[in-house]
């Protein structure tokens, strides 16, 4: 019995990493390369141009250029979520924590491309990338604080199920549909995880024994609800490439809370 309840654990934490690492993606890359531009623009009087909207990545930038480089604009935004998400105890559930690992992953990326193509400062790049590689552990840390673990191959097991197999998946999935995916990039967006991983559960910590008891269905079948309607968003939307400027952002808005308040209502009623 102990067995089958160890089994059921394990595959609810999987489980969990499947069915919250999209959303969690798209709204990473929603909060890095879209919102700040947007919010920069508007608040600068300049209008801003959305370049996509699609499964992958939501990105806008002003017109007609952008006002900060989207790599260290990343970072920035990536370490005032992360922060954000901390200061509401977001952390206390293993998504909050995995919001964090994702942040951290998404704001890496430019920075590992600025190193391999040495258009920047040498320094600042690997800074960059150290500060990103940063909260990537500390999100994979806040994981372990909620599932505990009771060592190191337990502790590794348990993030390399729920923070890299499930990536791996999806990216595999994103490899399938778009082929200009090549396999250099998903190794720079697996292996900083792994690696991460490791570092994690070889950091000192009073952890749970209670392995996996604070992994409710309730936040699986929540996250697996944000995808559906993540996914039904996206095929609506047909915006891409338009400017916008304030006024227009505001219709946006409104017609997004009448759409919110027609699903509360069909929930509630």
């Amino acid at each position: 019995m102990a067995l089958l309840g160890g089994r059921m654990r394990w595959f609810r934490l999987l489980l969990l990493g499947l069915a919250s690492i999209y959303p969690l993606y798209w709204t990473a890359q929603f909060l890095l390369y879209f919102v700040p531009e947007a919010l920069l623009g508007l608040w600068l009087g300049q209008p801003v141009r959305v370049i996509s909207v699609s499964y992958l990545q939501a990105t806008a930038v002003t017109h007609p250029h952008p006002v900060f480089s989207a790599h260290w604009e990343a970072m920035v935004s990536a370490s005032l979520f992360s922060l954000l998400v901390l200061a509401l105890r977001g952390d206390r559930f293993v998504t909050g924590g995995f919001s964090i690992v994702v942040l951290g992953q998404s704001a890496l990326l430019p920075f590992l491309n600025l190193l391999i193509s040495r258009g920047e400062s040498r320094g600042l790049a690997i800074f960059g990338a150290f500060v990103a590689f940063v909260l990537i552990v500390l999100g994979l840390y806040r994981i372990l604080s909620c599932t505990g673990g009771l060592d190191f191959f337990d502790r590794l097991a348990l993030l390399s199920l729920l923070a890299v197999l499930p990536q791996a998946g999806l990216w595999m999935a994103f490899r399938i549909a778009y082929p200009f995916f090549h396999t250099s990039f998903l190794l720079f967006l697996l292996l900083p995880v792994y690696l991460g991983s490791i570092v994690a559960a070889l950091l000192p910590a009073r952890l749970r024994k209670d392995s996996l008891s604070n992994v409710p269905w309730t936040e699986i079948v929540a996250t697996s609800a944000v995808a559906f309607l993540l996914l039904v968003a996206i095929s609506l939307s047909s915006h891409t490439g338009d400017v916008f400027n304030s006024q227009t952002l505001d219709d946006w808005i409104v017609r997004g809370a009448h759409v919110l308040a027609g699903i509360a209502r069909g929930m509630l009623f």
